[in-house]
């Protein structure tokens, strides 16, 4: 991904328009079309081990008793919803770089190509410290690198900033999405986890459709800065909140020994 962002960036500054976004879509197409034929070809194994039970209580039955007894599951979904707020900026780095540095197509492709290496190394490296301290420090980590890229993209000086800033992106995207994915299926137990991650997703997306609507309008009326300062807020409040409000949902045994 990061050498096709470089790709990306090239056609679009070397190539005259309207053919330089032509040839963007078109590869773009025919890397999907390939991924979808490799996904078409991947089997799943058969998993012979995990015994279903007969009698499944209704989704919503189930999830509203969740809901009601499961305290720690309800912080963890206010943190959630928070987050998607907190990370707003984010959509706005790249027209910000355009509007207020006059950034080049080739800067932007090079900037997209630091945003999918940081997320690349941050995934292996966070997985993998998630893993032996515990995904909910991750998730602090997370909201603290939001609060950190939302604060330098606030005062940033000149367009070199921008690249810790999408450092920061990057990081703050796999703590919030892949980790936030793995700490989810930590809660509840083999019966009721389909029923946690239902209301996990579900429960967050009008929050996630929301929040970019909200952050454009704050941009467009007070300003990108504006946006930035809320976004830098809202890291900063849902690492509180998470230090306060979630527990680690794994038992701290299997955290030691992993």
């Amino acid at each position: 991904m990061s050498i096709a962002a470089i790709a990306a960036g090239y056609i679009l500054d070397r190539v005259h328009a309207p053919f330089n976004f032509t040839l963007c879509f078109l590869l773009t197409v025919g890397g999907l079309i390939l991924s979808y034929i490799a996904i078409g070809m991947t089997r799943e194994p058969v998993d012979q081990e995990k015994s279903v039970p007969e009698y499944l209580p209704s989704p919503w039955k189930g999830g509203l008793a969740i809901l009601r007894r499961d305290k720690n599951f309800m912080g963890y979904l206010v943190v959630r919803a928070l987050s998607q707020f907190a990370t707003m900026g984010f959509a706005f780095y790249i027209v910000y770089g355009l509007l207020h540095f006059g950034m080049s197509d080739l800067t932007a492709g090079f900037l997209t190509a630091t945003l999918t290496i940081s997320s690349t190394i941050a995934s292996a490296l966070m997985g993998w410290l998630g893993d032996r301290l515990g995904h909910r420090a991750m998730l602090i980590a997370g909201s603290v690198a939001v609060a950190l890229s939302s604060l330098i993209a606030w005062g940033a000086p000149s367009i070199g900033w921008l690249y810790p800033v999408f450092i920061l992106n990057g990081l703050a995207n796999v703590a919030i999405w892949t980790i936030g994915m793995a700490i989810t299926v930590e809660f509840g137990n083999e019966e009721t986890r389909p029923t946690y991650i239902g209301l996990s997703n579900t429960l967050v997306a009008p929050f996630t459709i929301v929040a970019p609507l909200i952050g454009g309008w704050i941009a467009e009326t007070a300003g990108f800065q504006t946006t930035f300062m809320i976004s830098a807020i809202g890291g900063l409040l849902t690492a509180v909140l998470l230090f306060w409000l979630v527990r680690d949902p794994r038992p701290r045994g299997r955290v030691e020994n992993s």
